[in-house]
């Protein structure tokens, strides 16, 4: 648990060392278990990281935590020690959910994920993102609530406060199965939305986690096609002009970088004309127009705090009751509540 809590805290050995004045090869020792620090040492830990004591006697956390690796939606700059302070957050919520998880019978709504049942094995992405959606009966045209979508297949989604700009997602099973898919929530809506198609690719195709450019291409390919079906979009992409992209933007619910590119891989754009468009598009890089909460379009996640909720009122516990549950201390714990909206309901609770 040492190694879990100093990575979350985006700390090297040698600083935590530093910050309770033991020695490097003290820490080294006891996150490989080679000794076992003593209640003096663990204090300064729990001070020194801001976990309470009790985070660093679970005996039990190894059953709740999810395998090491996820996958990820980011930039190629994300460095190695933000990385790693990011999966160790993100271990750490899966670990939360699952304990959540526990306490939630099966009746209550809480189950196996509702993916495909056939082998995905030398299947097109672009045939598994059709495939999934016949499955799930979506509609022909663009999908408004792609969480709402998701959560009703019992895919947890959550929003994260850990703004990180190289960032846009990850996904991973928890050690009970259930899947999640974690959004940076300091993004865009149409930002949000590719991401979470994108990490929906991950979860269906690469259950292995094991990381990879060709993996990555294949999860955008399976984004592309479940958020603009071929079949429904190919024809409004004919003719592609700057002004076109807006109302299609406001039609499907994705960038217009996006289509964009969907129009060039349906072969409707050669590369001067795709090359064309980008520079039209490159003063829109960081914010483009129309607003997609405007025409209908929201990603609310709730099946999270539904969980939350019924600990809260199904089984009548405090919110101390839930934190001391999931060993958070009171900002960590506030944090956590608050992403899930419950900060203006009076679940603070102090250290």
């Amino acid at each position: 648990m040492l190694e879990l809590a100093r990575s979350s805290r985006g700390i090297t050995q040698k600083e935590l060392a530093a910050l309770i004045n033991r020695t490097q090869a003290a820490v080294s020792q006891w996150e490989h278990n080679l000794r076992e620090p003593n209640e003096e040492d663990i204090a300064l830990l729990s001070e020194a990281l801001d976990y309470p004591v009790s985070f660093f006697y679970q005996e039990d956390i190894d059953s709740y935590l999810p395998p090491v690796q996820g996958h990820y939606r980011k930039k190629a700059a994300l460095k190695a020690v933000p990385r790693t302070q990011l999966e160790s957050h993100f271990r750490l919520l899966g670990g939360w959910i699952s304990k959540l998880q526990d306490a939630i019978e099966p009746e209550d709504g809480i189950a196996v994920p509702d993916f495909l049942d056939d082998s995905v094995t030398d299947t097109a992405p672009q045939d598994l993102a059709r495939k999934l959606r016949a499955k799930w009966r979506v509609p022909n045209g663009p999908i408004r609530n792609l969480t709402a979508l998701l959560e009703n297949h019992k895919i947890v989604v959550a929003k994260t406060w850990m703004a990180n700009e190289n960032v846009d997602g990850y996904s991973f099973f928890t050690s009970r199965g259930l899947p999640v898919i974690y959004i940076n929530r300091e993004y865009s809506l149409d930002r949000m939305r590719f991401s979470l198609a994108h990490e929906l690719g991950h979860l269906v195709m690469h259950t292995d986690c094991l990381p990879g450019e060709e993996r990555e291409i294949e999860a955008n390919q399976f984004a592309s096609e479940f958020l603009m079906p071929a079949h429904d979009i190919h024809d409004q992409l004919i003719g592609l002009r700057l002004e076109s992209l807006m109302g299609l933007k406001a039609r499907w619910g994705c960038s217009m970088a996006a289509i964009v590119m969907r129009a060039k891989h349906l072969g409707l754009l050669n590369e001067e004309r795709h090359r064309g468009l980008m520079i039209q598009l490159a003063p829109y890089r960081k914010k483009e127009p129309v607003d997609l909460a405007r025409h209908g379009f929201t990603e609310a996640s709730q099946l999270l705090r539904e969980m939350v909720r019924c600990h809260l009122e199904d089984l009548e516990m405090s919110a101390t009751d839930i934190k001391e549950m999931l060993h958070l201390n009171g900002g960590d714990f506030r944090q956590f509540m608050a992403s899930l909206g419950f900060a203006n309901e009076g679940m603070y609770v102090s250290r």
